[in-house]
């Protein structure tokens, strides 16, 4: 078999690298609880060739909602800068956060707002050089949500 037919690579015999999206899915399907080397073994999957596409965002937000209170740290730091990088970095024009991409974030948030969903909200705010003035107001009112209230209280 050519090289260039190889298969890249499989994350817990779940889904090859080739379907990324695909790949999120099942960790999140099977409730995988991100511990550090699944989150490293993620990152060398979703950063090997390309940059995130929407799709496999929404499926890392769908990876969060399974988390249920599970994830430490690692996962955190690599759901807020992954999904950064996807919404403020590489947009276009970069570092704007334009009010197509800010409603579906919000959307996204509010389906199950976690102290990591909140710390991704903060952080794109803090990131990006213009974001919609509608934006920067529903952050700040979810930061005064119970399950992130609670969070910020025991850090």
């Amino acid at each position: 078999m050519a090289s260039g037919n190889l298969p890249k690579h499989t994350l817990y015999g779940f889904e090859p690298a080739s379907d990324r999206r695909g790949l999120i899915a099942s960790l999140a399907q099977n409730a995988e609880a991100m511990v550090p080397g699944k989150v490293r073994q993620l990152r060398r999957a979703l950063f090997e060739d390309e940059v995130l596409a929407r799709p496999e965002a929404e499926a890392l937000f769908a990876l969060e909602r399974a988390q249920k209170g599970r994830a430490g740290r690692d996962w955190t730091k690599f759901f807020v800068e992954t999904l950064t990088d996807h919404l403020v970095w590489r947009g276009q024009p970069g570092k704007i956060l334009d009010h197509e991409t800010a409603r579906w974030l919000i959307v996204e948030a509010d389906r199950n707002l976690t102290p990591a969903v909140y710390a991704l909200l903060a952080h794109v705010l803090a990131e990006a050089e213009s974001a919609p003035a509608w934006f920067v107001e529903a952050v700040r009112a979810r930061g005064e949500a119970d399950p992130v209230r609670a969070a910020l209280a025991c850090a």
